[in-house]
This record gives C-alpha cells, structure tokens and sequence, in this order.
C-alpha cells in the first residue's frame, strides 16, 4: 500500500449487538483497537433511550477503554426513523433522533456522524420526499457546523434512502451547501445499487469520500444482500482498497458487519486485522 496505513482502521461494535456494551469495550481494547466506528442502537446505545448523563456515562467507558469514537452512526434506515417522512410526527422524531445523535458525537469527539436523510413510499413522489429530505440535512447540518462535526451521506437502494446514487450524493451535498456535510461509500450498497468506487471517486473527488464502510458481501435472494467479513463474497474487496490507495483515500474503514457473526464477534474484528495484515498493513 502507498498511502492506506492501520491507523485507518476502525473496528466497530456492529457484530456486537447480542452483547453488553461492557463486553464489547472490553473485547475491542482486547483485540488492541483504538479508532472505532460506534452505532448507535440498542443494545449499546439506543438514542431514544439515551439521556444527557447516558452520554456522558458512555464517554467516560469510551475513554477508559482507550477507545476513540471517529464515526457515530445511529440507527438510520429501519423503524422508526424516517428523516424525509411524510408523517409529520415520524419525520420530527426523527430528526430529534440525529440532534440527540450530534450530542452524543460532540460529547464523544467524533468528527463524523453517518445521517440518512430518509426514504420515500414507492407510491409517493420521490421529489416530495427529497425536498423535505433536503429541509431536514439543512436544518441539521447547522447544528453539526456549530459542533465542528460532518455528516456524511452515503448512496444507498431506494428501500432505504433517496438518496440513491453518486450523482444523488453530490445533488444533496450541493443543495444543502454546508461545509459540514460529505460524502462516504457502503460497499455493499455500492454493489446493490450496480455502482463502482471508481465512479463516485469520479463524481466526488476523492477529498469528499471521509469513510468507508467495509466489508465484503453475499446475496441472499435477488436484491438482499448480507455483509461479510473481507475473505468471504462476491466483491473484489482487493481490487477496491488498491482503488482506494491509489487515490489517496485517508478516511477510515469501519469493519461494518452484522450476522452471522452475531455469536462471535471478536472473531469476527480478528478476521479483518488478518486481511489487513495479509495486504501489508502492519500496526505500528
């Protein structure tokens, strides 16, 4: 690698999620991580639930891990949140949802939160959708430019956001026209929406993708697909990172996996220290 170092590497509580929190800040000290991708759901860490002394209680377990938080993501894409609903009440608690979220990345010192900025009903206009999609990341990256954090979009199917494509990623970055919001890859969305790392470096310029969330992936069933860890699917997971490398990329690469890894998850974060290893990332 020319320019992908380990310190880019962030290993992530995701595969956790059938665990306590104090187990999975202990496993991921144990496995040596530093810089970490933290989402924001229950069990750990559920906004809804969370108060201001939770966040704080939170930070300090953070810090007494040696943990570093670099991207807070919280729930974005499944019930109850919906940034660009229709509903009145959903699309407000939603939003009360990512405020709570931006506190707890200040309180935490992360630079980036990942927001979704909602999803249409397929009977609906897709252009109503987007214009309150765009009111909600205005309104909320005001505040994430008093905090000094970015939001960070990412392309993903229509099931689960309107925003839909590179060209989408940068539309929306132009419209809200903030220097507090970015852009980032998912590769298995990436892949679902039959779209390449070359492109969106194309359409975005390399400075404007912060963070990858990296994995590799399977499909399911036609159009449902399951992340995995790098040695196991269908994505050229190689070919990206020399992509990646070769442009420059200095975000990080937040080890974004779920089931079936649930039982054991810090086999899981392993694998991935050996893949990296494997393509000359050594820890210093």
């Amino acid at each position: 690698m020319k320019n992908i170092s380990w310190s880019q590497v962030a290993y992530t509580n995701f595969p956790y999620y059938k665990y306590s929190l104090k187990y999975t800040l202990d496993s991921l000290e144990r496995i040596g991580a530093r810089d970490i991708e933290f989402y924001g759901a229950y069990p750990h860490f559920y906004l809804g639930d969370v108060t201001p002394s939770d966040i704080k209680a939170v930070s300090k377990m953070l810090r007494n891990h040696n943990l570093q938080v670099i991207n807070l993501c919280p729930e974005n894409c499944t019930y109850p949140v919906n940034a660009s609903s229709a509903n009145f009440h959903a699309r407000n608690r939603s939003i009360e949802h990512y405020v709570r979220a931006l506190e707890a990345a200040n309180e935490f010192e992360s630079p980036y939160c990942l927001f979704f900025p909602g999803w249409a009903h397929f009977d609906e206009e897709q252009e109503d959708a987007w214009k309150r999609g765009i009111e909600t990341m205005v309104y909320l990256a005001g505040i994430a430019e008093a905090y000094g954090i970015q939001l960070l979009l990412e392309s993903a199917p229509r099931t689960s956001s309107i925003v839909t494509s590179a060209d989408k990623q940068l539309q929306m970055i132009k419209e809200v026209g903030s220097p507090a919001i970015n852009g980032m890859i998912d590769l298995t969305c990436l892949h679902n929406i039959g779209e390449t790392v070359e492109k969106v470096i194309d359409k975005l310029g390399i400075e404007h993708i912060c963070h990858v969330h990296f994995h590799n992936c399977v499909e399911l069933s036609p159009g449902r697909f399951e992340h995995r860890i790098p040695i196991d699917g269908i994505l050229d997971i190689k070919h990206i990172v020399n992509v990646l490398d070769e442009a420059g990329y200095r975000g990080h690469f937040g080890c974004e996996v779920f089931s079936p890894y649930e039982s054991e998850p810090e086999k899981a974060m392993l694998a991935y220290k050996k893949w990296f290893e494997s393509v000359g990332l050594i820890r210093d």
